[in-house]
């Protein structure tokens, strides 16, 4: 009979169990008896004087399966025939061999009648072995699925800028993302959460220590709790008064991004959850970056390109979003240098981030009028170190909320609500690989069959043991559908997937 496989989970749980499977398997070892020849009773009476009653059993019992009854009180030894050599039954049959009956084992001959005694009973034919199954039968396997679980790295900047204006870029930032009703507290048990704050002051070199201050909180999952006091605590003199524009930072910090994105990577790499998911940083920057080494122009666009370019090769996806200055006043700071400033720099940032080619500062990045002009105001005779791409098109998405509005708290809340639910993995781990027609498959939500292979349904991942919810499906799946997999046998009775 052909039995089939299925998965229940629901989403954000990190690990769900998943009947996902047909193969072969060993039916119960209760099934597979095996006959093992009887021993005819043999005698063991002595004989005595004019047969006076021997004192042994006159043929003991047959040890064979179903044997034969005790002997009664015998006299003179009679020899018992041994039952049949012992014919062992085949064993019962593996599931995918199929083996053949065991014959039952002979029954034993009866013992030789002892002087004044009785002979003992013949044994009974020990019991065929039971047959193997068939080959061929498709039976299910059990087998997990566990959802793919983002780790996020939040990196903010919180440069000297990020509190003069009112309210302050910063304040606005804290109540939309780690407030009591932030973006943080919600998706917390959806994700891994790690955090970063910058802030920088000049250094030797861009890997000097001394070129930003960073203020951290390792990734966990559910990590709120460890995440809001050292959040809240950045934007506090040391009184414990919020700062202000009329109460600013008592030094004029820095943005050095490229340094802050480096950094992140690091701790990024470090951390090994399990299960493993993708990885990204969620950078939120008010301002034009600099350079370890020059803080004025903000020279660090490049830098900070060839950061996020690195990342995305080590595995590790950017999104950015614009907050304050570099939203209202895109050329601070940066207007001369000859990169790009502002929302353009943010679109930058936002096709590294995914992977994509960035737009060349210039027409042509390898003349030499645009080399000099890229360095004329920042690091003289400095090359270019991202790669860029004359022509580049807009891929990445990057996001900028004007922290000055009166409505930016609930417009911040909702860009990183919505930026956050775009990281949640729609993807599955199966502890089954895939090895037949995938089309076979069924995938439900909330009891509803999604389509395979089509924008709005599931896929399977290149590896064969990963399935991929898309478009709608995902979607739905994010809400809370409920979601079940199953891997039926084939037409022919073979097994579209087996453990891995």
């Amino acid at each position: 009979m052909t039995s089939s496989t299925r998965l229940l989970t629901r989403a954000f749980l990190s690990s769900l169990p998943l009947i996902g499977a047909c193969s072969t398997g060993k039916p119960p070892s209760g099934d597979d008896t095996v006959a093992t020849g009887a021993t005819g009773g043999s005698t063991a009476g002595t004989t005595g004087n004019g047969g006076s009653s021997a004192s042994s059993m006159g043929g003991s019992a047959a040890t064979a399966s179903n044997g034969g009854s005790v002997g009664v009180m015998g006299g003179a030894s009679g020899s018992a025939a041994m039952g049949g050599a012992a014919a062992t039954a085949a064993t019962g049959g593996d599931v995918a061999m199929g083996g053949t009956g065991g014959s039952a084992a002979a029954g034993g001959d009866a013992g030789s009648a002892a002087v004044g005694g009785t002979a003992g009973a013949s044994a009974a034919a020990g019991m065929s072995g039971m047959a193997g199954t068939d080959p061929g039968i498709c039976q299910h396997l059990s087998a997990v699925a566990t959802p793919q679980v983002p780790t996020i790295e939040l990196v903010v900047d919180t440069s000297s800028s990020m509190f003069k204006t009112s309210p302050t870029a910063w304040s606005v930032l804290y109540a939309a993302l780690d407030g009591a009703d932030g973006v943080l507290p919600a998706v917390q048990d959806k994700m891994n959460l790690g955090f970063a704050s910058y802030k920088g002051l000049m250094g030797t070199s861009e890997t000097d220590p001394a070129c930003a201050t960073m203020t951290i909180v390792d990734p966990a999952p559910n990590n709120f709790a460890a995440i809001d006091p050292v959040y809240k605590k950045l934007g506090e003199d040391d009184k414990g008064m919020p700062y202000t524009m009329n109460n600013n930072p008592p030094a004029k910090w820095e943005t050095p991004t490229n340094y802050a994105i480096n950094y992140a990577v690091k701790q990024l790499q470090a951390y090994n959850p399990m299960p493993p998911g993708p990885k990204y940083i969620l950078l939120v920057t008010d301002g034009n970056p600099n350079t370890c080494e020059v803080v004025d122009p903000q020279c660090g666009q490049d830098y900070a390109i060839k950061a996020t370019q690195d990342a995305y090769a080590a595995g590790v996806g950017l999104f950015v979003v614009g907050v304050g200055d570099i939203v209202t006043d895109p050329d601070n700071g940066c207007s001369g240098t000859g990169q790009h400033c502002g929302l353009a720099h943010l679109q930058d940032l936002a096709n590294a981030g995914v992977g994509a080619p960035v737009l060349a500062p210039c027409d042509d990045v390898t003349s030499d009028q645009c080399q000099a002009k890229t360095s004329s105001n920042c690091i003289k005779d400095r090359t270019l170190t991202a790669a860029y791409t004359v022509g580049a098109p807009n891929v990445g998405v990057p996001f900028q909320v004007d922290t000055s509005s009166s409505t930016a708290q609930t417009e911040l809340k909702k860009v990183l609500t919505d930026l956050l639910n775009t990281i949640v993995s729609c993807s599955f781990e199966l502890d089954v690989i895939i090895t037949g027609d995938p089309s076979l498959g069924i995938v439900s939500l909330g009891g509803t069959p999604v389509t395979y292979n089509v924008p709005d349904g599931w896929i399977v991942e290149s590896d064969s043991f990963h399935v991929t919810l898309t478009g709608a499906a995902c979607e739905s799946y994010k809400a809370g559908a409920e979601v079940s997999i199953d891997f039926p046998c084939d037409p022919s009775g073979n097994p579209i997937a087996v453990h891995r």
